[in-house]
């Protein structure tokens, strides 16, 4: 049988491990939402501008630009949603009767929460990896 100290000690444990990834998901999410705004905002000037290299992406590389565009535009979106589907399940959580103030992993809610949390960050990679081959591309 576990000391008291011991449970206490766990406790405290988890309770830092659990605030750690609070702040992480936050940034992350944060983070994330910077990069879908700066793909929309690489993919305006390059639509509008006159710099050559703006002018060659836009010539030989138009659906590129148009992927960028809409990784960025997905990012943001599902960021979005993300807080939506939190609010819901929050709500929920705080409604149950059955296992008060906890989440249902088989939730829609719940489930949607976590693919958006994943699939904004899965769009906003590829993104910018399409922002560096465009680059790379121009370099050649």
């Amino acid at each position: 049988m576990a000391k008291p100290e011991a449970k206490a000690d766990r406790a405290a444990l988890r309770d830092a491990v659990m605030e750690r990834r609070k702040e992480v998901s936050s940034r992350v999410s944060e983070t994330t939402r910077y990069i879908g705004f700066g793909l929309l905002a690489t993919f305006y000037a390059m639509i509008s501008g006159d710099d050559a290299f703006f002018v060659d992406a836009r010539t030989h590389w138009p659906l590129l630009l148009k992927l960028i565009a809409l990784t960025g535009s997905i990012a943001v979106l599902l960021d979005y949603l993300h807080y939506v589907f939190a609010y819901w399940s929050t709500e929920r959580a705080l409604e149950r009767t059955d296992a008060p103030n906890e989440y249902g992993t088989g939730w829609f809610s719940y489930r949607g929460e976590n693919a958006c949390f994943w699939g904004k960050q899965a769009a906003a990679i590829i993104g910018c990896v399409l922002l560096v081959f465009l680059v790379g591309l121009s370099l050649s």
